[in-house]
């Protein structure tokens, strides 16, 4: 076999590799696809660049994601969902900001409605102990030098913008949190609240564990799809806030079901 042949079949084994984890999980990144077929980032893209012309995946910012029809989720990379329903994020922080009392201890975990949450805070509150792992939702909050900001610790997750891990869950289990803003990938009746970011799965049962009041933050393009992690179920949570597009049969459908569902409707 010549040299030729040898990288021919040393690339097909990487695709096939590449192939069998994105079936399983759904979404990678580059950086731990280098590091499980022991190669470079470079020769990671072109493997991803191939795949991608084959139709098996989609190549987004540091990473990629399993092609999936639509009544499944498409696991984003942050910079890539920081964009997406930006109008229905900022009509879900509007109503969400409406539950909260002055003076009171609030969680936010990271994402991307979370941070519309932040936004709104800053302006319209100034007596608020606020506990998050989003460095984001830091920078964001420090406008109000009356808020009363706590950080986790633990590992830094620099696609996310977040902390994660032991030491991070050991902090959030530390304190009595009023009311809780949950952000996740999905939320459907059959499988509840669901995430493709291994690492914010503990953060987000942790804080839930530690919260009187458990409120997720979705906009209306999150109901009835999934993820491939597990949460908990939507009866573990007291109240779903969306915006003013969901549609009329679904909201009917959660109410049956007994989930209390906000929405400007």
């Amino acid at each position: 076999m010549n040299e030729t042949e040898v990288r021919a079949l040393l690339q097909e084994h990487r695709h096939q590799k590449i192939e069998s984890y994105l079936k399983q999980q759904k979404a990678i990144k580059a950086s731990e696809l280098a590091t499980l077929l022991n190669v470079s980032i470079d020769t990671v893209r072109r493997d991803l660049e191939v795949l991608e012309k084959k139709g098996f995946l989609k190549r987004v910012h540091g990473g990629a994601v399993l092609k999936q029809n639509k009544d499944n989720v498409l696991n984003k990379i942050f910079n890539e969902r920081e964009v997406n329903h930006l109008e229905g994020k900022r009509e879900v922080a509007s109503l969400a900001i409406e539950l909260i009392e002055e003076g009171q201890a609030i969680a936010l975990n990271g994402g991307t409605t979370t941070i519309e949450i932040a936004k709104v805070l800053v302006e319209k509150f100034k007596r608020l102990t606020i506990i998050t792992n989003d460095l984001r939702i830091l920078s964001i909050l420090g406008a109000n030098k009356d808020f009363n900001i706590i950080l986790t610790g633990g590992f830094y997750n620099p696609e996310e913008f977040t902390l994660y891990g032991k030491q991070c869950e050991d902090i959030l289990s530390s304190f009595n949190i009023d009311i809780a803003f949950i952000t996740v990938n999905g939320l459907s009746l059959e499988h509840g609240l669901t995430d493709f970011r291994m690492h914010e799965v503990g953060v987000i049962q942790t804080i839930l564990s530690r919260t009187k009041y458990k409120v997720v933050v979705a906009d209306s393009s999150k109901f009835e799809t999934s993820s491939y992690i597990t949460i908990c179920p939507l009866k573990d949570i007291d109240l779903i806030v969306t915006d003013s597009t969901l549609p009329l049969n679904t909201a009917e459908e959660y109410s049956r079901q007994n989930i209390r569902v906000l929405s400007p409707n």
